[in-house]
């Protein structure tokens, strides 16, 4: 895809954002003063990238015109802010709960996530735990890896999916120790941290 390409059609996912009842490929055409040929080419690219998609007929007093909508993922294509508004929850929570029950109710919040994920887990012998660890961990962004020292295994994960936020609130870190822990049904060690500027965070596998 060309830059020109790609400017194209990021300027025909503005209008479409902005325009939520959906345009036409006229209307689009008109708004961006090129052919309707062209536009329907973009069109055509974006539906392929599942960026937009066919909405209802638009009625007017000549033909019946097709009309283009974003998508789910044509919406979230666009910049989303959420790290001040989770620190603005997380400020409140850590100020009315107090430092200790705030880090225990972060414990709490991963054990909680972890019984949503308990079935993929059930039966499973315990390094079929840690495999399935370490693939939900890669699909939740941890880039995480495990790290076999002779009788020892130790899980790494090179991304923290919350730095910005862990830096101000490490009890942050209690939510991922007891995920960890509850799905591998094993006591975990956290032996280096991110926020402490290790260059990743270390788990050890009692």
């Amino acid at each position: 895809m060309t830059d020109g390409t790609s400017s194209r059609q990021d300027q025909i996912l503005k209008l479409l954002l902005n325009s939520r009842q959906g345009m036409s490929l006229d209307e689009i055409a008109a708004a961006l003063n090129i052919s309707r040929n062209a536009v329907k080419q973009h069109i055509v690219g974006l539906e392929n990238s599942d960026l937009i998609k066919k909405d209802a007929f638009k009625i007017t007093g000549g033909r019946p015109s097709r009309n283009y909508v974003l998508t789910e993922k044509g919406i979230n294509r666009f910049p989303k802010q959420y790290a001040w508004f989770c620190n603005l929850i997380l400020s409140e929570l850590k100020a009315e709960m107090g430092e200790d029950a705030f880090r225990r109710y972060m414990a709490r919040l991963g054990a909680k996530f972890a019984q949503t994920l308990m079935p993929q887990f059930n039966g499973k012998e315990p390094a079929e735990r840690i495999t399935a660890l370490i693939e939900i961990m890669q699909t939740l962004g941890y880039h995480a890896i495990e790290d076999q020292n002779n009788s020892s295994s130790t899980i790494q994960a090179f991304n923290c999916v919350y730095h910005d936020l862990a830096q101000q609130y490490p009890e942050l870190c209690e939510f991922d120790r007891a995920l960890i822990s509850a799905l591998l049904d094993r006591p975990i060690e956290q032996t280096k941290c991110m926020t402490c500027n290790d260059c990743s965070c270390q788990f050890l596998i009692k």
